[in-house]
């Protein structure tokens, strides 16, 4: 039996990435079971790897609700919104919550032209540029061209007389293979899904579990406006925070606030 994922390749249906994507989630045993037992019921020859997910969405969702907010994860992400300053907002919390001090969107002079850098990131001294490629469809590679662009501007702001040290190149989804040679050969950091092993966006995010808002089933596109625009970006933000403060900056009815909160002390307290 075969499925189909989002790039349109094919591949032989393997149970065994599900139950470690639902363990990794932190589903019971006996919750895994039971799902991966529905799921080969339901499974046919040629099924996509989204409808896939949609069916395990719905069985965790009945099962443990915040484990299903944490398998949903990777599409949570691709719902921060597509004009990508979400995503560049989002990753700039990330590296905070590694130590590092952040400014996003900043404008520096290169020798030969102006560069507006998504995220400036510094950390003992040492100064990153980082260059955020968002993609809202899993099967959006970035590609060598994008790779190129990167380093260039980082050439060109060096000779400028930029204090930048490091280059960076985030993506929520996947790297080609010709950008991922092309990055290592130039000695710029390739942060993509799945990699480099240690340092890969899931695991950056799910080690200090730094959600997004977005994995929790009552944030809608407005909602998400209104938060990021007041710089909450992580659910445990929304934890952290007074709920009067909250309501102010959002302006959000207090209803549909309380839901939301609720929502994200569930993920977090896992209560």
């Amino acid at each position: 039996m075969q499925v189909v994922k989002a790039s349109g390749e094919r591949e032989r249906f393997n149970p065994g990435k599900i139950e470690h994507t639902l363990r990794r989630a932190g589903a019971p045993r006996e919750v895994r079971r039971r799902i991966l037992s529905r799921i080969e019921e339901q499974v046919y020859d040629g099924i996509t790897t989204s409808q896939i997910l949609r069916l395990v969405r719905e069985l965790l969702q009945r099962e443990e609700r915040s484990t299903g907010m944490r398998y949903e994860l990777k599409g949570a992400i691709m719902r921060l919104g597509s004009g990508g300053f979400a995503f560049e907002s989002y990753f700039a919390e990330v590296l905070e919550s590694y130590g590092y001090a952040t400014v996003v969107g900043r404008r520096l002079e290169g020798r030969c032209a102006t560069h507006e850098v998504d995220i400036i990131a510094e950390v003992e001294g040492r100064r990153v540029m980082v260059e955020c490629k968002y993609h809202s469809s899993p099967g959006v590679y970035t590609n060598l061209k994008e790779a190129l662009y990167t380093y260039m501007r980082f050439l060109d702001l060096k000779e400028g007389g930029s204090s930048l040290e490091e280059v960076w190149l985030v993506t929520n989804t996947k790297a080609s293979r010709d950008a991922l040679r092309f990055a290592r050969c130039r000695g710029m950091r390739l942060i993509t899904w799945h990699s480099p092993r240690g340092w890969s966006l899931r695991e950056l995010v799910e080690s200090k579990q730094l959600y997004p808002v977005t994995v929790l089933p009552s944030v809608d596109a407005d909602v998400l406006r209104r938060f990021t625009g007041a710089r909450l970006i992580l659910a445990r933000d929304l934890v952290e925070a007074d709920s009067a403060y909250v309501q102010l900056v959002t302006e959000l009815p207090e209803e549909r606030l309380e839901m939301i909160l609720r929502e994200a002390r569930e993920l977090v307290n896992g209560r």
